[in-house]
């Protein structure tokens, strides 16, 4: 990622700490997950406002970079159908897992006790 700093919603953090700990990953592959599960719900740009709570978490740079970078940068230009600034497409990145957050919690919270979050997103 460039400099710029996202930041997720205290909701969102506490999503991501219960979609990586029902996934059994790492905060950082449960960002990706969650970016992946966004674009792929998605029907062009997040139009939802995150705001929630004070205790926002900075999500940390070089989490997404590289080659993952380039092919998350190309998705979600194409899905919002549009070139970005730097500036937007950061907040549209963080829209995107934000979103993607909050579909695996639907997941998460409509499986039956027995089935594997894992199973249930694909």
């Amino acid at each position: 990622m460039s400099n710029k700093r996202m930041q997720l919603s205290e909701e969102g953090k506490i999503i991501l700490d219960l979609i990586a700990n029902a996934l059994e990953v790492d905060r950082p592959t449960a960002v990706k997950i969650a970016l992946s599960r966004g674009l792929a719900v998605s029907n062009g740009p997040i139009t939802t406002e995150f705001d929630g709570g004070k205790n926002k978490w900075t999500i940390p740079d070089n989490i997404i970079k590289d080659k993952e970078f380039l092919l998350f940068k190309h998705l979600i230009i194409n899905e919002v159908n549009m070139s970005l600034t730097d500036d937007e497409l950061h907040k549209h990145m963080i829209a995107f897992i934000e979103e993607g957050l909050r579909k695996l919690k639907a997941d998460h919270d409509s499986k039956t006790s027995m089935e594997d979050l894992r199973l249930t997103i694909l």
